[in-house]
């Protein structure tokens, strides 16, 4: 039997997203809520990639759960049927409330060839409704053209993101999109194409927590490239993969040194 209906896989062809139940015990969703409790109060995390008291980044290597939750069988089955490959997670979010991030679509950060072949995964952790700042999204935004610094008109790199995030302002003015949010049960997941536009809606109750965590997936057999590090040049570089449940350590891979890594001139 098939891990998705075929109405699922036109839903998110057609809208770039999917909701589904995650299938993970609640036991879990309350271990990853308490394993990162102490680090939201000011406890500083060792081994992460990056952390504040608004989020971690790669909390998969200091809690259990969180990789458990990053290497989840449904969930990889779920992405398995919907890009026809195999999933490779890659990087974890935790968060203890809403980003209320500005809109962008993930490709202009983790791109690959052939291109789409990423995304994200939003697991709520608890109840999350529209005064906790949930994900907005723009139902079919995927569809438009691939828009990295080069397309926006703006030259690569992160000092230049905010040239970037005008365009896509303009872009979701020009074509009519209509946002939604990411109104989730406890332990459903939202999956979302790499190019949808998509952000953080604004937290209208402060004082309401917002437990959640995103994982980015890749998927065998692409090339994985840096937009904000491609100038005239692709950057291609090799993630640290999340090693599936019994990979053990021969999955880690670390990032490439930049002057390592392969290039790919525009146009040829």
């Amino acid at each position: 039997m098939s891990v998705l209906e075929q109405r699922d896989r036109e839903f998110f062809r057609e809208n770039g997203f999917l909701i589904i139940d995650s299938g993970i015990s609640e036991t879990v969703l309350d271990q990853v809520i308490a394993d990162m409790d102490p680090y939201w109060s000011g406890v500083k995390p060792k081994r992460v990639s990056q952390a504040d008291r608004r989020r971690i980044q790669d909390a998969w290597r200091i809690s259990r759960s969180v990789k458990s939750l990053a290497t989840s069988p449904k969930i990889l089955g779920v992405l398995g049927a919907l890009f026809g490959a195999k999933p490779l997670p890659f990087q974890t979010l935790n968060f203890p409330k809403g980003t209320q991030q500005e809109t962008h679509s993930d490709s202009v950060h983790f791109n690959s060839e052939p291109f789409g072949m990423m995304c994200g995964v939003w697991i709520a952790l608890e109840d999350i409704g529209p005064d906790q700042g949930p994900l907005i999204y723009y139902p079919g935004s995927h569809r438009l053209a691939e828009a990295n610094y080069r397309e926006a008109g703006v030259e690569a790199g992160l000092e230049n993101y905010g040239g970037y995030l005008g365009f896509v302002e303009e872009t979701i003015e020009r074509e009519g999109l209509r946002e939604e949010l990411g109104i989730l049960k406890k332990g459903q997941a939202l999956v979302w194409a790499a190019n949808l536009l998509h952000g953080g809606s604004k937290q209208n109750d402060l004082s309401l927590s917002r437990h959640s965590q995103v994982t980015h997936y890749y998927f065998e057999g692409c090339k994985y490239w840096r937009p904000h590090m491609s100038e005239e040049e692709r950057y291609y570089f090799e993630p640290r993969w999340i090693p599936y449940p019994g990979d053990g350590k021969r999955a880690y891979r670390l990032l490439k040194p930049l002057k390592r890594m392969k290039r790919y001139v525009f146009g040829k």
